[in-house]
């Protein structure tokens, strides 16, 4: 497996966050907020200032973790917003979205990264859940199949994350329109703690019945990309799931990874603990164990 680490996690300064990912051994590099922007945003000139200091720093880049389709209405006079304004973010509408999509390929190409996220777009403020209803899927499917097509045309692929702020939190959600689209240039970005913290009264019941164990085990053939960080349940608080350090929290990573490695996966592994930088720094440590 391929430790990596989305930069913005250790520092929002790229240079920053690469000499403190170096020092921790690290070789691979996952890219989102950078100069204060989502990276499919960044000029060319900024994108070759990020080839300049990942090869001054020996890294390579295990994804593109955009935000195409994240900030975009799934219906006309759906209202969406940021859950986070440290979470830079592209909006507009779709075809807004198509176009990003073209150029976070170029970018991916650019750095060498194997993949680019994409999301199953965010839920809206003005229109209760739960969210992924027959007509969500149809219409999120007939998106991802144009996702598909510029991942074809550009030569890349594209992942679908789980997102608990999307219409698919659940790795099973995302796996159905994997399958629906079937193309080679669409693949899984798994999060299994967005699986674990999404929300229950946002997700139809019949979603609710896999185990992270068994949504791994379905998912497995289609995933390209995995992010890891660690929850905890915590009813009593506002936010009712609590980011931890890796390892502090509830999610099983043992039996994950012991799957994981007996399957022979080889691909990346990518933080994304959302703590603050020195609990990001002890859990790439956890990780380093854990593996």
């Amino acid at each position: 497996m391929e430790r990596s680490i989305i930069t913005d996690q250790v520092h929002p300064d790229l240079e920053t966050a690469l000499r403190e990912i170096q020092k921790m051994g690290y070789r691979s590099v996952e890219l989102h907020n950078v100069f204060g922007k989502s990276i499919e945003a960044c000029t060319d000139e900024e994108v070759s200032q990020i080839k300049l200091l990942l090869d001054r720093y020996g890294m390579r880049v295990s994804n593109i973790a955009s935000t195409i389709c994240f900030l975009c209405p799934l219906y006309e006079g759906d209202e969406v917003s940021l859950f986070n304004p440290s979470f830079f973010a592209i909006e507009g509408d779709l075809d807004t979205h198509f176009r990003m999509a073209r150029r976070a390929a170029k970018i991916a190409k650019q750095l060498g990264a194997p993949n680019i996220r994409v999301f199953p777009f965010r839920y809206p403020d003005n229109r209760k859940g739960p969210y992924g209803s027959e007509k969500d899927f149809e219409t999120i499917i007939a998106a991802m199949k144009r996702i598909a097509s510029i991942g074809k045309e550009e030569g890349v692929v594209f992942v679908l994350e789980n997102c608990p702020y999307s219409h698919c939190p659940k790795g099973e959600m995302t796996l159905r329109i994997i399958k629906a689209v079937n193309q080679e240039s669409l693949r899984l970005l798994w999060d299994p703690a967005n699986s674990f913290r999404a929300e229950k009264d946002l997700v139809p019941d019949s979603y609710k019945s896999w185990s992270l164990l068994e949504e791994l085990e379905a998912l497995y053939p289609y995933i390209d990309h995995i992010h890891v960080k660690d929850y905890r349940f915590r009813p009593e608080l506002a936010k009712s799931f609590e980011h931890r350090i890796l390892g502090e929290g509830e999610i099983d990573f043992l039996s994950l990874f012991d799957f994981l490695k007996n399957k022979g996966y080889s691909k990346a592994v990518s933080l994304e603990p959302e703590v603050d930088p020195e609990g990001a720094i002890e859990s790439m440590i956890r990780l380093d164990s854990i593996l």
